[in-house]
C-alpha cells in the first residue's frame, strides 16, 4: 500500500521507541505529532482507516447483521471514526459509543446516531468487537490510552471478552516492549491502522 506524508512523525515511532519513557512523556509526544497533521493528510488517513477496517477478510467484514461494535466518537486529532461508524451502520451492524459518567467509573454506552441513537443498557456484555481509542499500541498488546482508565475498568469486568483492537496511526504501532505496562492494563489483541489490521500473537 502506498504511504502518503502524514506530517511530523511521533518521537516514539518505530524501533527507536525508548521503553524507559514515562507514559506522560509518551502521551505528550504522540499528541504533539497528531496536532501537526494538516487537514488534507487527516482526511486521507481517516478515509483509509474506514476502508481498511471493512476490507475483505477483516474481523468487521465477517460480522453478521445485528452484531454489536463498540466504537467511539473521535476527537479532532484522533484517527477519525465518523466514516467508519457510518459504514458499519450501513452494513446493519449496531454501533455503540461510550459515555463517561464519572472520573473513576466504568463507561456507560449509547447507540450511535448512525444507528438511530438511544440508550444502550447492556454495557459491553455481548459486544462482538471493541475498537478502542489509543495514543499508541505495542505488538505485545499494550495500549497507551489517554490516562483516564475508563476502558481498563470497563473491560476488566467482562466475563466473556470480545475482540479488542486499538485504533492508531501506522507510526503509532510500536514494537513489543516499547510501552510501559501496569498490572491493571487490559491488553488488546489487534491494531487497526490506515494500512489495515495487525493481529498480535
Amino acid at each position: 500500500m502506498e504511504h502518503h506524508p502524514t506530517g511530523r512523525s511521533t518521537e516514539i515511532s518505530g524501533s527507536t521507541a525508548p521503553a524507559a519513557l514515562t507514559k506522560a512523556q509518551l502521551r505528550a509526544g504522540v499528541r504533539a505529532a497528531r496536532r501537526d497533521l494538516d487537514d488534507d493528510a487527516r482526511a486521507h488517513l481517516d478515509a483509509a482507516l474506514a476502508r481498511e477496517a471493512l476490507a475483505d477478510g477483516s474481523p468487521l467484514a465477517g460480522l453478521p447483521a445485528g452484531a454489536v461494535v463498540a466504537l467511539y466518537d473521535s476527537l479532532p486529532t484522533e484517527p477519525g471514526t465518523r466514516a467508519l461508524r457510518e459504514a458499519l451502520a450501513a452494513r446493519g451492524l449496531v454501533v455503540i459509543l461510550p459515555v463517561v459518567v464519572g472520573r473513576d467509573a466504568a463507561l456507560d454506552w449509547e447507540i450511535d446516531s448512525t444507528c438511530g441513537g438511544g440508550p444502550w443498557p447492556h454495557g459491553v456484555h455481548g459486544v462482538d468487537v471493541v475498537l478502542l481509542p489509543a495514543l499508541a499500541v505495542a505488538r505485545d498488546g499494550t495500549r497507551l490510552g489517554q490516562g483516564g482508565g475508563h476502558y481498563d475498568r470497563t473491560l476488566a469486568a467482562l466475563r466473556a471478552q470480545p475482540l479488542l483492537a486499538a485504533v492508531v496511526r501506522d507510526e503509532e504501532l510500536l514494537p513489543a516492549g516499547a510501552l510501559p505496562r501496569e498490572p491493571h492494563d487490559v491488553l488488546v489483541e489487534a491494531a487497526l491502522t490506515p494500512s489495515g489490521w495487525t493481529a498480535f500473537a
